[in-house]
């Protein structure tokens, strides 16, 4: 059989490992919770279980691995396979990951920040194909993404490109969890959707939101159920996340000119609810020349991209 790439998707709550074919195919995956409090030697004891788990369960010998790849929540330098730093995972700052599991496994081990990661999975088997230049952006709690360029994952002078979630879009904005004002990620993700329907309720606004959620904190996904039932807020909400969508992709198109951007991320699931409103905004503010090149689609690996993704930093 044909040499099998194991991706790895580190999260702050989950992992997951999957076997993927040079197709981009999963075999077989592994899920479990990463108890990231445990620390990281904790963390890598599970990532190498669950890696061994993966091959028990397909009858895949450890032989037929050709190399691990592992998409990473934070900071790394990809070029020494090391984790510089982990915000959802303590502990975890200047350790050699790559180093450690090539002992344990005698193959060749990539990391990635997790968004490349992604990025490159859809670039090689999802909405990139076809594409040489190409971005991919999830949107979910943050804001992400990779970009390709001429064929190439392009990371940048320290593995730190296309943090496009930091990108400033208004000055005198949010405030974003990296510490600045305005940035795309405080103002469109998942997270920032949730933030202003809590303050426009807190502020006395009535809204069939504060009943979905019940005791719950209120979600992006009950800011859309509400809108899916033309509640006035959700719809007010939803249109304004459909604007800053919008100018954060002029502001791709005019940095990258791809000929596609791919929008992932559980956002993106409620693709209907804010499609056209965001690409008014693009067709009126975008640089008409890179706009007219270029398509903005749904991503279509889902919620498989960061492990296809992983994956393929070895495929």
């Amino acid at each position: 059989m044909s040499k099998i790439a194991c991706g790895i998707d580190l999260g702050g709550t989950k992992l997951e490992v999957g076997l993927v074919d040079d197709n981009g195919n999963i075999i077989a995956r592994v899920k479990r919770p990463t108890h990231a409090h445990e620390g990281p030697e904790s963390v890598i004891d599970k990532i190498n279980d669950s890696i061994m788990t993966a091959l028990e369960k397909s009858n895949i010998k450890q032989r037929d691995l050709r190399g691990i790849g592992i998409g990473v929540p934070g900071l790394i330098d990809a070029d020494m396979g090391k984790v510089i730093f982990l915000t959802n995972l303590p502990g975890w700052r200047d350790i050699p990951l790559a180093e450690i599991m090539e002992e344990k496994f005698h193959i060749p081990v990539k990391l990635g920040n997790d968004a490349d990661a992604a990025a490159y999975g859809e670039y090689l088997f999802g909405s990139g194909r076809g594409a040489r230049n190409f971005v991919y952006m999830t949107v979910s709690t943050g804001i992400g993404g990779g970009v390709i360029i001429e064929g190439k994952l392009y990371r940048g002078a320290s593995s730190g490109a296309a943090e496009i979630g930091h990108v400033v879009i208004d000055v005198h904005g949010e405030k974003c969890n990296c510490g600045n004002y305005g940035c795309f990620e405080a103002l469109a993700s998942g997270t920032a959707i949730a933030r202003f329907a809590k303050r426009a309720i807190d502020r006395g606004r009535h809204s069939l939101i504060e009943e979905l959620s019940g005791d719950e904190p209120i979600k992006a996904e009950h800011v859309f159920e509400a809108a899916g039932q033309g509640d006035r807020l959700a719809l007010d909400i939803i249109d304004e996340e459909a604007f800053y969508l919008g100018i954060g992709i002029c502001n791709i198109m005019a940095m990258y000119n791809p000929e596609r951007i791919a929008i992932g991320g559980g956002v993106s699931n409620q693709w209907d609810m804010f499609y056209h409103k965001m690409m008014e905004t693009v067709r009126d503010r975008a640089l008409k020349q890179n706009a007219k090149v270029c398509r903005v689609i749904k991503a279509e690996l889902g919620t498989d991209a960061g492990v296809v993704g992983a994956a393929a930093l070895i495929i």
